[in-house]
């Protein structure tokens, strides 16, 4: 049973931080517990919408010394709701928007509330940018302890990989910085192992020279599904490393169903009109908005498709390779889809993900050339059932051609977290759980529980 906080506690509480405090039945509450995931009902004991790094703290001592759970909120956009939990303490980062660039050092220096199209506003100012996720809304923290995947990810890897340093407060009320040379091991299971360790108020990324890609996408009728997914694949297996393709099937503009690839060149060499025109060829365009832009709309193009509120339940396998059988069961799937909103899509790994070490960081999955991922959505509560079995029957089908693991990102609500890492990574990851937070009051997560002594 979940600890409850006594009913003299909230006043103490509110004592502690300059921050707001929503409780139970006052207002703000209802709305401060709402996360990007409409399927998410979930009712904290206290949300603390922190206003700085020594309201963490307090939070979490206050947390601790009476044993309830901690739920740490940083854009609120994980598809498995996991900012909020009932009976817990929510730390709501939402405040901490700092965002300080050192064009020189090509660093940046963001705090937990930062979301990606606040980062970018300000890293684009200097002609720079960090690998982070092709929806702006989501938060810098969740996307990049969880690994971070991104159009920038072939180039320079996933938004784990250029993460300097941390500021985290530990279960114990201390405020530590993980880097290579400090708390090395903390810092290694940041990257990758959610947030199971404690609450990062600062991040320090390594930011590069993005400017006006080519980018857009690119949509034709299903009908054309498995012809522009096998041309979708001979051009991601021949790309550099500055293009990326994505590839989905999805609901078409006209309300009927459609395939359609989103593409993102960084480079110079014209690679990205080259492999437009390949598509081009193929005929029936619906859809066109390939063009130069500016980094920030590229990262912020498909964000009207996933407004908060929606229903979510995701899936996700990671591939090696793509055959002829995976696109006749991606067809196949989508074309029983309990709702007009479901999509099927294929991220492009390899490149510079590739060339880090296996053992580097706690996300793994380096040898995965592409990660698939089923999308269940709608605004009917009434086929949450059906849409969440929909979306595990196609799974399951896909799963005899991955490679068996799962990016914690997209694990939705009481999936197993086991699946996103080996056997050797996870229990490398529960003992540095056990070191830092041993009571596991950082539990409203993908919880890795810590290893027992």
């Amino acid at each position: 049973m979940t600890p409850q906080i006594d009913t003299s506690d909230p006043q103490e509480l509110k004592s502690l931080v300059r921050g707001t405090v929503h409780l139970p039945g006052g207002d703000g509450y209802d709305e401060a517990r709402q996360v990007w995931n409409g399927m998410i009902d979930r009712r904290p004991a206290a949300i603390v919408c922190a206003a700085g790094v020594a309201d963490v703290i307090a939070t979490v001592q206050f947390a601790s010394e009476r044993g309830l759970p901690v739920a740490i909120r940083g854009g609120g956009h994980n598809v498995a709701g996991t900012a909020v939990g009932n009976g817990s303490i929510v730390i709501d980062l939402a405040r901490l928007k700092s965002v300080q660039v050192d064009s020189a050092e090509r660093r940046a220096r963001a705090g937990g509330g930062v979301l990606w199209c606040e980062y970018d506003h300000e890293t684009q100012a200097f002609g720079l940018a960090s690998p982070g996720g092709a929806i702006s809304t989501t938060g810098i923290a969740g996307l990049t302890l969880g690994g971070g995947y991104g159009y920038l990810s072939r180039r320079y890897g996933m938004a784990c990989d250029n993460l300097v340093s941390a500021d985290v407060v530990t279960a114990s009320g201390e405020l530590v910085t993980a880097s290579a040379d400090s708390n090395p091991d903390l810092f290694w299971a940041l990257r990758g192992g959610g947030g199971n360790f404690g609450v990062v108020t600062a991040f320090e990324f390594q930011l590069h020279p993005v400017r006006e890609p080519l980018g857009g996408m690119i949509v034709f009728p299903f009908e054309l599904s498995k012809t522009v997914l096998q041309r979708f694949r001979d051009l991601s297996l021949e790309a550099s490393d500055n293009l990326t393709l994505l590839a989905a099937v999805l609901p078409a503009p006209d309300g009927g169903k459609a395939v359609a690839v989103v593409l993102s060149d960084i480079g110079t060499e014209g690679e990205g009109e080259r492999a437009l025109q390949s598509f081009r060829e193929l005929g029936s365009v619906l859809v066109d908005t390939v063009a130069r832009m500016p980094y920030c709309a590229l990262q912020q193009q498909v964000d009207v498709s996933y407004p908060k509120g929606q229903r979510h339940f995701w899936k996700s396998a990671f591939l090696k390779t793509l055959t002829d059988d995976i696109f006749d069961l991606m067809i196949e799937t989508l074309s029983t889809s309990p709702s007009p909103r479901n999509l099927i899509m294929i991220e492009v790994y390899g490149g510079a993900v590739a060339r880090v070490p296996t053992d580097a960081t706690a996300f793994g999955h380096r040898d995965a050339m592409f990660n698939l991922s089923l999308l269940a959505i709608s605004d009917d509560p009434a086929i949450d059932t059906e849409q969440t079995a929909w979306a595990r029957d196609g799974w399951q089908k896909i799963l005899p051609y991955s490679t068996g693991g799962a990016y914690v990102n997209y694990l939705s609500e009481g999936e197993d977290v086991h699946s996103a890492y080996s056997d050797a990574r996870f229990q490398r990851l529960a003992a540095i759980k056990a070191q830092y937070d041993p009571a596991n009051l950082f539990r409203f997560n993908q919880n890795i529980p810590p290893a027992k002594s």
